[in-house]
């Protein structure tokens, strides 16, 4: 009990549901890196630390905002209050109901970036959005809630696929295909190709063979993608192997 607040971590169905949970808003970066960190051991664990069940509603906990931890309590009126809705701020209505541990993070991002408005970067700013934590980058996400730097390839970097870092992207891979135990984001730039959607992240769920498989929890489904895809369609790879997280 912390300040007269009862707590009990999520569950370990919970977490399992978020490998695969529903992508609402403009918040790939955020329901991706949720998604991946569901996927590694030392992910769960965390997952499991960071987020609790209170009285009404749920305690949302990021460990490094600017060197600090930080504790962001969000009750069910305000997750109620957090609607989906289009740019002419119309309710859409929804027909996968949205998964209420995402929906909780994506309020204590909310406080988060309205406490600290520089934790979004610039050029996440220029998109139109009707809620502060749509856009930003899976790292910067990623580095404030586990506490822990990721592993970045090539996320800021001005090269649109990962073509120049080809070499590097072939070890990391390589690295992913032994370590199955791992928590991996990748994304897209402003690229249009049949196959994914532009700007956009996805959790990486294993390699099998030479193949990657990845989740795009936007359009609820899987995707594989050769080793050469994935150096031509994809811009950037963020993430942790299990070993990164303790």
């Amino acid at each position: 009990m912390i300040f007269g607040v009862t707590m009990k971590p999520i569950r370990t169905e919970e977490i399992n549901s978020l490998r695969f949970a529903i992508q609402h808003f403009q918040d790939c970066y955020l329901v991706s890196s949720v998604g991946a960190l569901a996927n590694s051991t030392n992910g769960r664990r965390i997952l499991s630390e960071n987020i609790a069940h209170t009285q009404d509603g749920f305690r949302v906990r990021f460990r490094n905002i600017n060197g600090q931890t930080r504790d962001f309590f969000v009750t069910q009126k305000e997750m109620d209050n957090l609607i989906y809705m289009d740019k002419y701020c119309n309710p859409i209505e929804v027909k996968i109901p949205h998964n209420p541990i995402v929906k909780a993070i994506e309020v204590a991002m909310e406080k988060l970036l309205t406490q600290n408005p520089g934790k979004k970067p610039w050029i996440c700013r220029f998109p139109r959005c009707n809620e502060k934590f749509e856009f930003n980058k899976p790292s910067n996400f990623l580095e404030m809630f586990t506490g822990i730097k990721p592993t970045i390839l090539n996320e800021s970097g001005l090269m649109l696929t990962l073509r120049s870092k080809q070499k590097t992207a072939a070890n990391l891979f390589e690295r992913i295909k032994h370590n199955p135990d791992n928590s991996f984001v990748g994304g897209t730039s402003i690229w249009f190709n049949k196959d994914l959607m532009s700007t956009h992240c996805y959790s990486l769920n294993g390699i099998n063979k030479d193949s990657l498989e990845i989740f795009d929890h936007r359009q609820q489904k899987n995707i594989r993608l050769t080793f050469q895809d994935v150096i031509k369609k994809m811009k950037f790879i963020v993430g942790y192997f299990n070993d990164d997280l303790v």
